[in-house]
């Protein structure tokens, strides 16, 4: 789904949208008339889920962060706050697993690896529910 704002701006005699969302490609366009467009690229999959989220469920609230031109601001927001929940979560399920505490204290690196890896896989679940599936 791409979302253009309503706001236009001439760009080489072209009428175009000052911000464009693409939903499928992950990506904001911000165009000026003075420089080249900026494109920013996400690539989390907590931003992918979020967008396909919204895009269905909530397309008014896309249009609207579109129009008022804060769709990158709230989408980076969005993706630093995701990562930083998760790895908070993480971090606490990792203090309390034993395994994990094991691994480490005899310097099994592969399995503490795995192990963090698969807490981090468990943390993600109430993390997207409380802030992507929003």
């Amino acid at each position: 789904m791409i979302i253009r704002s309503k706001e236009k701006i001439n760009v080489n005699g072209k009428n175009k949208p000052v911000w464009v969302l693409d939903t499928d490609a992950l990506t904001v366009t911000h165009n000026t008339p003075d420089a080249e467009p900026s494109l920013t690229e996400f690539s989390s999959d907590h931003i992918k889920y979020h967008l396909y989220y919204s895009a269905e469920y909530r397309p008014a609230r896309l249009k609207k962060l579109v129009n008022d031109g804060t769709i990158l601001s709230y989408l980076i927001d969005l993706d630093r706050a995701v990562a930083e929940a998760v790895e908070r979560q993480v971090e606490k399920m990792l203090a309390n697993d034993q395994e994990y505490l094991r691994a480490v204290a005899v310097g099994d690196l592969a399995k503490a690896r795995g192990l963090e890896n698969m807490d981090r896989l468990c943390a993600r679940e109430p993390v997207y529910a409380a802030m992507v599936y929003v």
